[in-house]
């Protein structure tokens, strides 16, 4: 089994063993294949360059003075920063007792003495290779998660919104209080966030099709960043008003930039949300978009809230993952600390920027972002 191009060359093994001529008949082996190596002699320095070096892959003898193969191995797969590191022992013993104790330590492979160079270089490569795999299969299921987790933090502010409103209908329809004008204001809701959603999932659908070289239809989006903003002012209306918070907005600025509606509103939604969630009852929420300084290339968001103030020192964290702020949610409203990650994510594709300050004239918070479009 051979190894990429690309994997040889970001392989870098650690050759553990206390003979001379062990490190470099190992060392030439793999230098000739065009692997690279570093060398330690003893087992305390074989642990300090693991930890150090992080190698792909440690060769380590079995039969050393001081600390053995076999206590350095437990060593490394105790340590949180070694113990994802295969260990191959190198070893003249051929009873079984002594192979089933270097894989009780940890080990994953051996190679007798003396070595044969082609067994050699096929059970590292093959462990090589396994390394690569594990590594593909990590990436894979971080952005699986991610993109189950920003599919399930998307999809619960329009379904929120159709939850709250279909109670509202059937009680009103029930007393015959709600006018035909009404009824069709909420029905327009509804179908606003049922769109949303089927937005957002058809174009999930498509990523995950240009992924596999099917094709896809790619349009270069021109939206109205001012009608997103209006249309989730409405959404959110309807928690502000069982907290009796007012929205205000302006928008004389109405730029038509090169960005999805998907995307606005993934950016603009956690943040009027946010400040719907943790505005005290009977507050004002201010929200406002105003070309990026004096350009017409660009624009900035700002919600300005009456929070709890954010402390300075704290305010980076709110736009990590699973960061919240000091202050719970008022009412029922509940966070999980991905919304502002995952807009900060989104700001940096357009070369953004993001972020929160205090407000100056009463108690609260100003959140922003910027983009510098087109």
């Amino acid at each position: 089994m051979e190894c990429s191009p690309q994997a040889t060359e970001e392989t870098k093994i650690l050759i553990v063993d206390d003979e001379p001529q062990n490190l470099q008949l190992v060392g030439e082996i793999l230098r000739r294949e065009g692997m690279r190596f570093i060398f330690a002699i003893n087992g305390e320095e074989a642990f300090e360059a693991a930890k150090e070096q992080q190698p792909t892959l440690i060769l380590l003898d079995v039969m050393m003075p001081g600390i053995d193969g076999l206590g350095v191995c437990k060593q490394l797969k105790a340590e949180e920063q070694t113990e994802h590191i295969p260990v191959i022992f190198l070893t003249a013993a051929t009873e079984v007792t002594d192979l089933v104790s270097a894989f009780a330590a940890g080990g994953v492979d051996y190679i007798k003495k003396p070595f044969i160079r082609e067994e050699l270089l096929a059970r590292v490569r093959t462990h090589i290779n396994l390394h690569v795999i594990q590594q593909q299969l990590s990436t894979l299921y971080q952005t699986k998660t991610e993109l189950l987790t920003t599919l399930a933090h998307d999809i619960k502010n329009p379904t929120s919104a159709i939850q709250g409103l279909a109670p509202i209908m059937i009680e009103d329809i029930k007393s015959g209080n709600c006018s035909t004008d009404e009824l069709c204001s909420m029905l327009e809701l509804m179908g606003e966030s049922a769109r949303g959603m089927t937005e957002l999932v058809n174009d999930i659908l498509n990523e995950e099709t240009q992924k596999h070289g099917e094709a896809a239809p790619l349009t270069e989006a021109r939206t109205n960043a001012g009608e997103v903003i209006s249309h989730l002012v409405r959404l959110n209306a309807i928690p502000a008003k069982e907290k009796s918070i007012q929205l205000k907005h302006d928008l004389e600025f109405q730029p038509m930039v090169r960005i999805s509606r998907r995307i606005l509103t993934e950016m603009f939604d956690n943040i009027i949300s946010n400040a719907v969630k943790y505005s005290r009852h009977g507050s004002e929420i201010t929200i406002r978009l105003d070309p990026l300084n004096s350009s017409k290339t660009g624009f900035r968001f700002e919600v300005h809230d009456q929070a709890a103030p954010i402390p300075e020192e704290t305010r980076d964290a709110l736009f990590k993952k699973f960061q919240k702020g000091p202050e719970a949610p008022q009412g029922n409203s509940s966070s999980h600390g991905i919304g502002l990650a995952i807009v900060k994510r989104l700001v940096g594709l357009y070369k953004g920027q993001i972020g929160v300050y205090g407000r100056e004239d009463i108690e609260g918070n100003v959140f922003y972002l910027e983009i510098p479009t087109q």
